[in-house]
C-alpha cells in the first residue's frame, strides 16, 4: 500500500511542521482513542491525524509508505484503503480529496493536528449511542 501527496497537498500541509510528527491515516470507524461516534452512525469518516512522534498509538499498527515519510492506519480497516491513493489539494473549494485510480475515498481529507493536545483527555471520554 502507498499514498502519495501531490506537490499541492504537501505545500498545504508544511503548515503543520510534519517532520516532528506521526501521521495516522484514520477510517473513523468507532475503534481506537480519537473516534467520538464512528460505528455508532454507521458512517466513516476519513482523517489525517497529526500526534507527537513518540505517542504510543497501538491501534495504528499498520504501515503506509509515503512521499511524506511513514503513515499509519489500524490494520483491520485497511480494507477502506486502496493500494495506490493519492492526496491532492482543491485550491479553488479548499479541499484535500484522497483518491485512488479506481475512486474517490473522500472529496476532503480532515487533518487534525492533536500533537498539542492533552490526549489523557481523548483518549478517556466515552460517547453514547
Amino acid at each position: 500500500m502507498n499514498i502519495t501527496f501531490t506537490d499541492q497537498a504537501i505545500e498545504r500541509l508544511q503548515r503543520y511542521e510534519l517532520s516532528s510528527k506521526k501521521m495516522l491515516l484514520d477510517f473513523d470507524d468507532g475503534v481506537g482513542p480519537f473516534s467520538a461516534v464512528g460505528s455508532c452512525s454507521l458512517d466513516g469518516d476519513y482523517r489525517l491525524i497529526l500526534v507527537k512522534e513518540d505517542l504510543d498509538t497501538p491501534d495504528y499498527n499498520e504501515k503506509i509508505t509515503s512521499n511524506l515519510g511513514d503513515v499509519f492506519i489500524k490494520d483491520h480497516t485497511s480494507v477502506q484503503f486502496d493500494d495506490e491513493m493519492e492526496v491532492r489539494f482543491n485550491p479553488r473549494y479548499f479541499t484535500m480529496p484522497l483518491v485512488s485510480p479506481k475512486r474517490v475515498l473522500t472529496d476532503n481529507l480532515e487533518v487534525l493536528d492533536l500533537s498539542n493536545t492533552d490526549l489523557n483527555s481523548q483518549i478517556d471520554r466515552a460517547h453514547d449511542c
